[in-house]
């Protein structure tokens, strides 16, 4: 015996406006694709955002890097995260990254090194390490 059963269109019950039958949608694709570059009435069809579209996220001006660390500053880095969201009320804790600690740290000693040259901790501690 062979049972027969209806197969769903499971897309077409996802794509389909359950009132009209019609693809949500349709017209205003429609509009895009045979539209004329400066028809005002397509320019207002491309700016609504698509139904269950994520927002783009703005472009970060951060980029990813890998350096290496002394296995004891990688562990000083996780204490002093620690002791850096000690300090800090509890709507900024969740700024107290690894990331961030290590930027403000670059930031302030190249700071430094711009005022001082030379004389800087960063050029002090860079001589140290070569003479070890």
């Amino acid at each position: 015996m062979s049972d027969e059963t209806t197969k769903r269109d499971i897309l077409a019950d996802i794509l389909n406006d359950p009132h009209t039958g019609m693809i949500r949608g349709m017209n205003e694709l429609s509009k895009l694709i045979h539209a004329r570059p400066n028809d005002p009435s397509t320019k207002e069809v491309a700016k609504r955002p698509v139904v269950g579209q994520p927002k783009k996220r703005e472009r970060s001006r951060k980029h990813k890097t890998t350096h290496y660390l002394t296995k004891e500053v990688f562990d000083n880095l996780d204490e002093a995260k620690a002791d850096i969201r000690s300090f800090l009320p509890e709507d900024s804790k969740s700024k107290a990254t690894k990331s961030s600690i290590v930027e403000s740290a670059i930031t302030v000693v190249l700071h430094e090194f711009e005022k001082k040259g030379k004389d800087s901790i960063l050029i002090q501690e860079l001589l140290k390490k070569k003479n070890e």
